[in-house]
């Protein structure tokens, strides 16, 4: 665990390690909500599904660009071989 730490900034590191509270505490608290017919329950529901999507979108592409951004190896050339 301690290289992803080494690895994911402060903000990243954050969201990865709330994201699944955040998704507990909305789908819990809109399933109860819904469950006392509470129309706005759904939509806590559906936030969170969302926001835990978004989640997971926003640091697939911050992870890629820092991967990308990385000084590529100095490897020498494949012979041509086919």
């Amino acid at each position: 665990m301690s290289t992803l730490r080494d690895e994911l900034p402060r903000l990243d590191e954050l969201l990865w390690r709330l994201s699944p509270a955040w998704l507990l505490l909305l789908v819990v608290g809109g399933y109860g909500a819904v469950l006392t017919r509470w129309r706005t329950g759904g939509f806590l529901m559906l936030a969170a599904v969302l926001g835990e999507i978004g989640t997971h979108l926003f640091l697939g592409v911050r992870a890629y660009r820092r991967v990308m951004r990385r000084p590529w190896p100095r490897v020498r050339a494949l012979d041509d071989w086919d």
